[in-house]
């Protein structure tokens, strides 16, 4: 980046940070982190504890392309699966069980059976 060359091709590409924030994947991907922070902010007086675990699930949405798709799926997943945990005194310790399942592989095989076990919980 000493040179002129280099530091135009960096200098035009940062101007591109722009135009990112008028993508539909930019607002969609905003859309969804402030239904998440809502989540976070409106459980936190109730069950802080469970409010913690949804921010620490924010780490399953990593990546580009087919990764990210894969991991948002899971982290909906997840959230999805911790609205029936809600008002159980042991909420945050499975809501930690459904993320270690959703990172523990590609497939998702781990967070299928946890989801089962935590969608049984709503049917007793």
């Amino acid at each position: 980046t000493h040179r002129l060359g280099p530091f135009l091709a960096l200098y035009m590409l940062g101007g591109l940070r722009f135009y990112r924030r008028k993508t539909l994947r930019h607002r969609y991907e905003q859309a969804h982190l402030l239904k998440w922070l809502d989540q976070c902010c409106e459980t936190a007086p109730v069950d802080n504890d469970l409010a913690v675990e949804f921010v620490r699930c924010r780490r399953l949405v990593k990546g580009y392309s087919d990764t990210h798709t894969r991991s948002l799926s899971k982290f909906d997943q997840v959230l999805e699966g911790a609205q029936v945990l809600r008002g159980r005194p042991d909420a945050a310790q499975w809501v930690a069980r459904l993320r270690d399942a959703a990172l523990q592989d590609e497939q998702g095989k781990a967070l299928e059976g946890a989801l089962k076990t935590v969608e049984s919980f709503a049917k007793t």
